[in-house]
């Protein structure tokens, strides 16, 4: 169903947010990613906003509104929000799926075993999708391989759609004007107006779906 399995041609999106894809101020794309090594199942795992669910550019950045929004508030309940790890949501890159499927059997990149992006709901986000990419057992230097595969991500990568949320109207200096543009170029949709609104649509009644149970997801 077109509900489900996330294309070769499918946008997935990164967003950005401050300090996390930042080093001093100043954006590192070797953090935008932000991909975590699993040791268990040799696996290396990020996260992912699929365009089925954020169609259009306001869909992607209230995602990553809400995702910076999120963060703040559990650091204000612990008591832990300051200036210094105030999460500021800048803007998001676009890449391909079949990008990431390519990391497997890509030159130099013979740890890699496999390599997916899965629709996995997580904290509500229905547009949430899974990055893994599984390595071969016995790979020495995870490190290395770890830093490889974000250079090929971001190789891959289109953008920025830069953003400022209406929580940041404050700031003086807004961390989105440090973005880099993707390596990919910039991002540019090219859908017609009629794919666009079907875009919307089919968004729509997937949420529906998934909303009233007739969709599962983990």
């Amino acid at each position: 169903m077109f509900c489900d399995r996330i294309r070769d041609g499918d946008y997935l999106y990164r967003h950005s947010v401050h300090p996390l894809s930042f080093h001093r101020d100043i954006f590192d794309q070797s953090r935008l990613f932000h991909l975590v090594y699993n040791a268990v199942s040799d696996a290396i795992l990020g996260s992912l906003a699929w365009e089925r669910f954020v169609p259009t550019h306001e869909y992607i950045h209230a995602y990553g509104c809400r995702l910076a929004k999120k963060r703040n508030d559990k650091k204000r309940a612990e008591g832990k929000l300051n200036r210094n790890n105030r999460q500021i949501y800048c803007g998001a890159y676009g890449i391909r799926a079949r990008f990431v499927r390519a990391l497997v059997g890509a030159e130099e990149l013979a740890e890699v075993a496999s390599a997916d992006i899965t629709h996995v709901v997580e904290d509500g986000e229905i547009a949430h999708a899974e990055l893994k990419i599984v390595l071969v057992a016995g790979t020495a230097n995870v490190e290395s391989t770890k830093t490889a595969i974000l250079d090929r991500l971001w190789n891959a990568s289109c953008g920025p759609l830069t953003h400022i949320c209406d929580d940041d109207d404050d700031l003086d200096e807004h961390p989105s004007a440090n973005l880099s543009i993707g390596r990919g170029g910039e991002y540019v949709d090219n859908r017609s107006y009629l794919s666009r609104l079907w875009c919307v649509v089919r968004f729509h009644l997937c949420s529906w779906l998934w909303r009233h149970g007739y969709l599962r997801y983990k």
